[in-house]
């Protein structure tokens, strides 16, 4: 007897179960050490215990620490996506483009770590030794004027500190919005300009609006970013004794004996205030229309700027001097320094600091390897793993991609040392004995930097068009050969970018480090602590000038392979 023709069988989808695996990996490593902080916290004999909470919440230094962050946030946050969202417009749109450089010119401060970025800062404008206020006092001088022994410049101040966020917050804006500029449809943009509307009103009104999610994204993302910075407030604001909300946590689990219950209650607190900011997000990303990917190529027209076309390349190259070269200058010239004095004696110059970086039992190097080796896998895994994870929720839409999204986000709100004390707690000990390990580290930074290249995937993904993956679905290409193919190249420029990223701030960790880093894996972020606190500045400035010449080299070179790959040559239609 003949049977009937056989059907065939459907392809197993290996790209929804690797996306399935992966997100369950992420979710467990986000709930099982927070949910055992959070009972061992707040459950006390099989009863509900608010004490911790009560306890923060009438406690005043925790009003003035969520005050003084709430200030710098309005203020750098709103600076910093000014200033990173022009830079990127007049980088992707404008002949004021400076070739090479501008590539490098927003994301400066990308280059140096914001610890060394902060330390640099304190060299130049310290209000005693700092080599900016030196020089402007001998100027003064010079010219007959009666100078004071101190200032006229004070890092150590208001002003000071949120200088220094909103140039640590640029990049994280840049990187977003010019992701968003270089892929978005210009035809509305030409089409306001034929019209008769001018350079300016077709930016407010048409270019900014049509990368709305973009925007909103890169706000977010600084308000996370900037929450849980711990490297700037630990260095320039306890010196201008303005306490932020990620010292003031940091102060809890160090106190003796631990508060570390009221710790993670006030991060239960900043997560409430993320996850409206991350909802307020989401409207203001499903609303409107705003511009995608489509199947056709698009290149912009170039904006000619006119008269002002050198002004806006004198301010870039300003950025540059201003952000980047003089505190590198500045972490140099201590690091050749005997010790630290704001005269510079050029015969004195020496470079025993850089000697003893190589040759002082190890430490500073083996912390530079350690910390590189952590970087180039940390930031791997983290944007391969959520591009999968946000492909992977969004492919099922609904609950799926918002439980995704958000979970990714999460970490965003929780601090830094407190999400390490959690793995500690429950990595450390039996079964998993990870305690002083590469591995404990490695998953650490993965899970603490999942907002930064969650926002990073999404923005990148966002920007390819519907129509491209329906193509290829109806083609007969899998779901795994769709995202190799099709949505990872054309997600490759905010990808590499967002790599860059994730390399920089894991290679400088100081919180996470300080708690999980052992003796046999020391990391940079833990030695600059321990070198600051003892005041040796030589030492500090030599570490410093190292970390930041390593990492400017392996982000300069990710950020031209993403712009130089031969997908951004061809026709986001034609890949094959």
């Amino acid at each position: 007897m003949t049977g009937g023709p056989r059907r065939a069988l459907p392809r197993p989808d290996l790209f929804g179960l690797l996306g399935l695996a992966l997100t369950l990996a992420v979710l467990g490593f986000i709930a099982y050490p927070l949910a055992s902080t959070i009972v061992t916290s707040f459950v006390d004999g099989g009863a509900l215990d608010l004490t911790p909470m009560r306890l923060v919440l009438t406690d005043s230094a925790l009003h003035r620490a969520a005050r003084n962050t709430g200030t710098v946030l309005v203020t750098a946050g709103p600076l910093a996506l000014l200033i990173g969202s022009a830079f990127a417009w007049l980088n992707e749109r404008t002949d004021a483009r400076l070739r090479w450089l501008s590539d490098l010119l927003p994301v400066v401060p990308l280059l140096l770590p914001p610890i060394a970025l902060s330390i640099g800062w304190v060299f130049l404008a310290d209000e005693r030794a700092g080599f900016v206020n030196s020089a402007i006092r001998s100027l003064g001088e010079s010219v007959g004027l009666d100078m004071p022994g101190e200032g006229p410049l004070n890092i150590s101040t208001w002003p000071g500190l949120i200088f220094v966020y909103t140039i640590s917050l640029v990049p994280y804006v840049y990187l977003i919005v010019s992701s968003a500029l270089k892929n978005a449809d210009p035809s509305l943009e030409e089409a306001s300009r034929m019209s008769g509307a001018g350079v300016l009103n077709t930016l407010v009104r048409v270019s900014l609006p049509a990368i709305r999610p973009a925007v909103a994204a890169a706000a977010l993302l600084v308000v996370i970013v900037g929450s849980s910075l711990y490297s700037i407030p630990r260095t320039i604001g306890t010196a201008a004794r303005v306490d932020t909300i990620s010292v003031y946590i940091v102060r809890l689990t160090q106190s003796f004996p631990s508060r570390l219950d009221e710790a993670v209650a006030v991060s239960l607190l900043v997560l409430v205030v993320m996850g409206a900011l991350w909802l307020l997000q989401r409207r203001v990303s499903a609303r409107g229309r705003h511009s995608t990917i489509s199947g056709k190529a698009a290149h912009a027209t170039v904006v000619r700027l006119g008269r002002w076309r050198r002004p806006a390349r004198a301010v870039m190259i300003g950025y540059l001097l201003c952000v980047s070269v003089l505190p590198f200058l500045a972490l140099a010239l201590v690091a050749l320094q005997p010790f630290w004095t704001a005269g510079v004696d050029l015969s004195t110059l020496t470079l025993d600091n850089f000697r003893g970086f190589f040759g002082d039992g190890g430490r500073s190097f083996d912390a530079l390897r350690t910390s590189l080796t952590l970087g180039v896998l940390g930031a791997t895994t983290g944007i391969v793993a959520v591009a999968v994870v946000i492909t992977f929720g969004r492919d099922r839409g609904g609950v799926p991609a918002r439980l995704v999204e958000g979970a990714t986000k999460t970490p965003g709100a929780i601090s830094h040392i407190v999400f390490g004390v959690a793995l500690l707690v429950t990595f450390a000990g039996a079964p998993f004995y990870l305690s002083g390990t590469m591995q404990i580290l490695l998953i650490a930074y993965v899970i603490i930097y999942l907002p930064q290249a969650s926002t990073a995937v999404e923005v990148a993904h966002g920007q390819v068009g519907d129509e491209l993956l329906e193509a290829s679905r109806m083609s007969g290409a899998s779901k795994g050969r769709t995202f190799r193919t099709i949505l990872f190249p054309l997600m490759r420029p905010g990808l590499t970018a967002g790599w860059a990223l994730l390399f920089v701030v894991m290679v400088g960790d100081l919180t996470a480090s300080a708690i999980l880093a052992g003796t046999t894996n020391p990391v940079v972020g833990f030695v600059f602590l321990d070198i600051w606190d003892h005041g040796t500045f030589s030492d500090l400035a030599a570490l410093g000038t190292v970390v930041s010449l390593v990492t400017s080299v392996v982000v300069v070179l990710a950020l031209t392979l993403g712009r130089s790959s031969r997908w951004q040559r061809r026709p986001a239609g034609r890949a094959r």
